[in-house]
């Protein structure tokens, strides 16, 4: 048996000792590790042995027992586990499922026997817990527990172990996973700004010579309406192309302690009245005294700004928008929550895994970009927080960007 596994049927054992009647759960849980029929506790005195406590002993198994434990034949073999101190077996038949009866004396020299009814070999492992179960039962009849409370402290640190490990794969994970779109971030960042400038001069030369047309046109020409809509037009691509380079555009950062709760009011005041416009409610929870982080106010203005439109768009018909300050904790480290909440339509399963991808988007129709939420994704990486996101269809969506209250170097 492998020392984890060894510990695993210690800590089953030990929750036994911790029962109202600790040595009839520890033969239970003993019984069901190493697939024992039936198991006993029993006691020499002078009138011969006696049971004093059993698991899965029926009537018939009892009396089939105190004949066995009274033949003459098997004094000596019990006196000499019981004497020797080692466990031993003897091939026998008790019941019809019982060919084999193993002994196993009460570590340290007890005066009692774990007695175990089985079908058949137990194997050596089985033997082990039945020699485990011994030793922990001389803490609870004796009170003798050096040994035991040292295993018990070794299966407390074997659970803190696995929980710190589980902690430890998560956290990982998620560091994988940010690690694997900030490379798609810098891929689409350099293909997208070639893309920009290749097309940025082309569109110049569109909108100026436009633009010379139409003062060299009449205002009664025909012509005037269909080089209006290709300057509207070009210009809707141009602008495009600017966002494509602000995505792609590796900016000067200005990093300085600032209170995120002022940053949300600025914000708050820029799109008030595009809140009231759209039909949508504004809830601040905004906490008090929170730390200061180390942050590019401006960039995280934007963060903010692309969330809320996010959630405007998510809100057709109106809605409730949450926005929420707070500090968390995820594994055993604090961070700086700020937490955007809508009523709105939610994110389908299959989108929730790609609206972090560049160009895409569920309103192409409605003039999106799909870099909105990439360029979000960017900033906080580059702060070194992460965005959780929790969606269900029709019933909303939160963001939760997570800032981490280390200082710079």
């Amino acid at each position: 048996m492998s020392s984890f596994a060894y510990l695993q049927s210690a800590y089953c054992i030990i929750q036994g000792m911790t029962k109202p009647n600790a040595v009839e759960s520890m033969l239970k849980e003993a019984c069901l590790i190493s697939k024992a029929n039936w198991a006993v506790r029993a006691v020499y005195e002078n009138t011969g042995w006696h049971v004093l406590e059993s698991h899965h002993l029926s009537k018939s198994r009892a009396v089939a027992l105190q004949a066995f434990l009274a033949d003459k034949t098997n004094a000596a073999w019990l006196g000499g586990a019981l004497s020797g101190g080692r466990s031993r077996s003897r091939t026998c038949t008790l019941e019809k499922n019982c060919h084999k009866v193993y002994l196993f004396p009460a570590f340290g020299g007890g005066e009692w026997l774990f007695i175990v009814g089985v079908a058949d070999d137990l194997p050596r492992q089985a033997q082990q817990v039945w020699r485990l179960a011994s030793m922990l039962a001389c803490e609870t009849t004796d009170s003798e527990g050096g040994q035991t409370r040292e295993l018990r402290q070794a299966v407390s640190e074997l659970e803190e172990t696995q929980q710190e490990l589980r902690a430890r794969i998560a956290a990982q994970r998620e560091a994988e996973a940010r690690l694997v779109q900030a490379a798609k971030l810098a891929a689409v960042g350099e293909m997208a700004a070639g893309i920009a400038h290749e097309l940025n001069n082309p569109l110049t030369s569109v909108v100026g010579f436009t633009e010379l047309s139409l003062d060299a046109l009449p205002l009664e020409s025909d012509l005037r309406h269909d080089l209006e809509l290709v300057l509207r037009e070009a210009n809707r691509a141009r602008s495009v192309i600017r966002r494509l380079l602000d995505f792609a555009r590796q900016r000067e950062v200005l990093r300085t302690r600032a209170d995120i709760n002022e940053i949300v009011d600025d914000v708050v005041a820029l799109t008030k009245h595009l809140l009231l416009t759209s039909g949508v409610e504004l809830r601040l929870k905004l906490s008090e005294n929170l730390p200061w982080v180390f942050i590019d106010r401006n960039q995280i203005k934007q963060v903010l700004i692309n969330l809320i439109n996010n959630a405007l768009y998510a809100m057709p018909q109106g809605g409730a928008l949450v926005v929420e300050t707070c500090l968390q904790t995820r594994h055993g480290a604090s961070f700086l929550a700020l937490a955007v909440r809508d009523s709105g339509i939610g994110i389908s399963p299959e989108d929730l895994e790609r609206i972090f991808e560049p160009f895409f988007t569920t309103r192409g129709d409605q003039g999106g970009t799909g870099l909105g939420l990439s360029v979000t994704y960017g900033i906080v990486t580059e702060h070194g927080g992460t965005i959780e996101v929790e969606s269900r269809m029709n019933s909303g969506s939160a963001f939760t960007v997570l800032f981490p209250m280390e200082s710079p170097a």
